[in-house]
């Protein structure tokens, strides 16, 4: 029996320190491979997410423009009706923004256009009654290219006066354009919520109007604004719904291209003139 037992005890010991050591050391690089392949499944992830989110967004898009004659939605337009869900009309400046004027056509669901992280942020507007058809209105996950598909009031309304000056630079129908798998409608996008960015803007502002506006060089860390509110977040590329109803990523190169953005741009760096009568 005494002989048993000490067989036995033998058999029974603890690691040794480098064993140990050894173990942790092989944990550590497994964890350190993982990391990145976990982020980058994370990364697919909002991303799909996203395009899936401007896929419906696009379709929506499509049926406002059927219901209304070819029309296609305002982009940032004043006087146009907008109503929350309880019917009740909403004022300037929310119906001037694309959101409430094209949920209907989503289902009445916001979640379709607040995609990912930005889908947080719809728990905090339901929070704020008072507040929440205003914010709500401000930070979809992709931004309308309201200067030159459906027109912005603030930069250039798309009058027949403008038409006169300036050519017919935005489109108000669907049947007016010319590069219908090229022309940009929505585009990732992002701004200032408070003292935080947020993966979202209910507009988008091409790289050359009257001049370039644009950065130079594409640099995450700096503001919104340096690039038009457009959002290269996913490995240096945006989401970008078109008007023929498919969905694309775009590199920053990609997206300074006018072609992308106005429907008689004739050249990347496309900057809106007047027209001269020689």
């Amino acid at each position: 029996i005494n002989k048993r037992k000490m067989s036995y005890k033998k058999q029974i010991r603890g690691f040794t320190l480098v064993e140990l050591l050894v173990v942790f050391c092989v944990i550590c690089i497994l964890v350190s491979l993982l990391l990145p392949v976990l982020s980058n499944s994370k990364h697919t992830v909002y991303r799909t997410n996203e395009i899936n989110s401007s896929k419906q967004l696009i379709i929506g898009w499509q049926m406002y423009a059927e219901d209304h004659d070819g029309k296609v939605l305002p982009g940032y337009r004043n006087g146009f009706a907008a109503y929350d869900k309880t019917g009740s009309i909403l004022r300037h400046p929310i119906n001037a923004r694309y959101p409430w004027r094209l949920i209907p056509w989503l289902g009445d669901s916001f979640e379709l256009i607040y995609a990912n992280k930005n889908r947080k942020l719809l728990n905090e507007f339901k929070k704020d009654l008072d507040n929440y058809n205003y914010a709500i209105s401000l930070f979809p996950s992709l931004g309308i290219n309201s200067r030159f598909v459906g027109g912005d009031d603030v930069d250039l309304a798309p009058t027949n006066k403008a038409f006169d000056k300036f050519g017919p630079f935005c489109i108000k129908t669907i049947s007016e354009t010319n590069r219908s798998s090229e022309l940009g409608v929505f585009f990732s996008s992002r701004h200032k919520f408070g003292k935080r960015l947020v993966d979202g803007f209910y507009l988008v502002k091409s790289p050359y109007f009257g001049k370039r506006e644009w950065e130079l060089n594409h640099d995450l860390s700096k503001p919104p604004s340096d690039y038009g509110y457009v959002h290269h977040r996913y490995k240096g590329k945006s989401v970008v719904a078109h008007v023929d109803g498919h969905s694309s990523t775009q590199d920053f190169a990609n997206t300074l291209n006018m072609k992308m953005w106005c429907n008689i741009a004739d050249k990347k760096n496309w900057i809106i003139k007047r027209i001269t009568n020689e």
